[in-house]
C-alpha cells in the first residue's frame, strides 16, 4: 500500500507551513505531534539539547521526515506493531532477601556477591565528610564523578577518545538497565538463560517479547557460537550479556564477544554487556570498552556496588559511543537519582589500587579453595571466575541446602527461580577465609546427617 496515511493540510495553524523547504503539498498536518517522539532510534534524527536547568530535551524544530508522503508507509508500520503487555505479578527475588530469618542477626551471608574485605577506608572517610552535602540537592550530572570515572577509565583501557559525556550515572546498575530498556523500546530481546533476572524484569515492565537461548550445563554453562545462531535468527531489536555471567560466573570468550559485536552491529542491534563483576576476575582487560569506539549499538554497564562493597549506597553507571541514546537516558532518569553522598564516596574509591589489587588475589585464592573442598563434599562445582560458585546438589536432598544451612546462621543463594536451573542449584559467594571455612564446617555436618545431599 502507497501513502498508507491521508493526506492534510491545515492552513488554518498559526504555524502553517511550519516547515522551510517543503513545498505546500509535500507534508502532512496529520503527524504536526510527531507519534514517533518516544522512539530511538528515531528515523527522524533529532536532536537533544540542553536546557538552563540542566534537563535534557528532545527538539524536532527542523525534522520534516514524518511530515514527508514518502515517509507515510513506515511511519504508520511502526504504530501498527503490537507489544505484549507489560507483567507487573510476577515476583524477583534476589540474593540477601531471607523470609521468614529465624536466625537472627548472626547470619554469614553467602547469598550476595560484594567484595569480601567490605567498604573501602577512602568510602568511609568520605560518607561522614560528606555528611553537610545531606542538605543540598545533589549535582544531577555527577560532573566531578563523571570526570574522575572518564580519566580512569581512558587510562585503564586506552580510550583517548572517550568523552564524559558519554557517561551516565544511576542508582545502582539496576536502574540503569530500567532506562536502558525504556530508551530502546525493544520489542523484541534475547537473553542467555541463566542470567541475571533484572533483564527479563526491566523487558517484562515494558512489554518486550523475551527470547531466551539455554546454556547448557554440560558445557557449564558456558555462551557458545549457538547464541549467534539465535541472533541470526531472531532478529532481536536488544541482546543483553553479563560477562562474567550471573549466577554462573563464567567469562565470554573474547572472540566469541568479538563475534557478537560485530553481529549486533552490522544489524543495528543493541547489546548491553552487564560487567559488574568484571574486576572480581584476572580478566578485565577484556572488558567491552574496549570495543566501543566505533560501535554505537553497544551499551556497557558497570556499578561500584560488588567491586567496592556499596550495595546499600547504589551507585552504577553506563557507556556507550551513541550520544543520541545517551542524551535519551539522561532525559528518561529520574532527577537527582544519585545522592551527593554516594558520588563522594564514589570519587573517593575510584583511587583505590591496592584494596583492588588485595580483593583480586583474595577472591581467587579462596575461590579455589571453596571449590576444592566442595568437589571433595561431593557436590558438583562449575568452573568459575568471578568472586561466586555455582554449585548443584548430585542427589536432590529432602530438605534444601539452603534451609539446612539458614538454621546454622548461614544464608546461600537458591537458583530455582533463575531460568534454565532448579532447586538443586546454589550460589555462593565468595568470602573471607575464616567465613569460606565457617560455611564449609556448616556443610561438612549436613552432609553427615543427610546423607541424600
Amino acid at each position: 500500500m502507497q501513502n498508507s496515511s491521508k493526506f492534510f493540510v491545515n492552513r488554518d495553524c498559526s504555524f502553517f507551513p511550519c516547515h522551510k523547504g517543503l513545498e505546500e503539498g509535500n507534508f502532512n498536518c496529520l503527524f504536526c505531534y510527531c507519534p514517533l517522539y518516544e522512539r530511538i532510534p528515531c528515523p527522524g534524527k533529532p536532536d537533544f539539547i540542553k536546557k538552563d536547568d540542566g534537563r535534557i530535551i528532545k527538539r524536532c524544530t527542523d525534522c520534516t521526515f514524518p511530515h514527508r508522503p514518502e515517509n507515510y508507509d513506515k511511519i504508520m508500520s511502526l504504530l501498527r506493531t503490537k507489544k505484549a503487555e507489560p507483567v507487573f505479578s510476577e515476583e524477583y527475588h534476589h540474593g540477601g532477601e531471607q523470609i521468614n530469618c529465624t536466625a537472627g542477626d548472626g547470619i554469614i551471608d553467602f547469598s550476595v556477591n560484594t567484595n569480601p574485605l567490605g567498604l573501602p577506608e577512602s568510602a568511609k572517610s568520605a560518607i561522614k565528610e560528606s555528611l553537610a552535602v545531606c542538605e543540598k540537592y545533589p549535582d544531577q550530572n555527577c560532573s566531578e564523578l563523571r570526570k574522575k570515572t572518564a580519566e580512569k577509565l581512558r587510562k585503564t583501557f586506552n580510550l583517548s577518545q572517550l568523552k564524559e559525556d558519554r557517561i551516565v550515572f544511576g542508582n545502582g546498575a539496576s536502574e540503569l538497565i530500567q532506562i536502558a530498556v525504556q530508551a530502546v523500546r525493544p520489542k523484541k530481546a534475547l537473553i542467555p538463560a541463566p542470567s541475571f533476572s533484572g533483564y527479563e524484569r526491566a523487558l517484562k515492565s515494558y512489554g518486550s517479547e523475551i527470547l531466551y537461548h539455554n546454556l547448557s550445563a554440560g558445557k557449564e554453562f558456558c555462551l557458545d557460537e549457538g547464541f549467534l545462531e539465535k541472533i541470526e535468527n531472531s532478529s532481536p531489536d536488544m541482546v543483553f550479556l553479563c560477562n562474567p555471567n550471573n549466577p554462573t560466573g563464567k567469562m565470554i570468550e573474547p572472540l566469541l564477544m568479538q563475534k557478537t559485536v560485530n553481529l549486533c552491529e552490522s544489524k543495528g542491534i543493541f547489546l548491553l554487556i552487564d560487567e559488574c563483576f568484571i574486576e572480581f576476575t584476572s580478566r578485565s582487560e577484556e572488558s567491552a570498552l574496549r570495543l566501543i569506539n566505533n560501535c554505537p549499538h553497544i551499551i556497557v554497564l558497570n556499578a561500584f556496588t560488588k567491586i567496592y562493597a556499596m550495595a546499600g549506597l547504589r551507585l552504577g553507571y553506563l557507556v556507550s559511543s551513541n550520544l543520541p541514546l545517551i542524551q535519551k537516558i539522561n532525559f528518561l532518569k529520574p532527577e537527582w537519582n544519585v545522592s551527593g553522598i554516594s558520588q563522594k564516596a564514589g570519587e573517593a574509591v575510584l583511587d583505590e589500587k591496592d584494596y583492588i589489587e588485595k580483593t583480586g588475589e583474595l577472591v581467587k585464592n579462596e575461590r579455589e579453595f571453596l571449590t576444592g573442598e566442595l568437589k571433595a563434599l561431593g557436590f558438583e562445582v562449575f568452573g568459575s571466575d568471578a568472586n561466586f560458585i555455582l554449585i548443584k546438589n548430585i542427589v536432590k536432598p529432602s530438605e534444601k541446602l539452603d534451609s539446612l544451612l539458614l538454621k546454622r546462621s548461614f544464608s546461600v543463594r537458591n537458583c530455582a527461580n533463575f531460568r534454565n536451573l532448579d532447586e538443586t542449584y546454589y550460589r555462593l559467594a565468595v568470602k573471607t577465609h575464616t567465613e569460606n571455612e565457617k560455611l564449609l564446617s556448616a556443610i561438612k555436618e549436613i552432609t553427615l546427617q543427610n546423607p541424600k545431599i
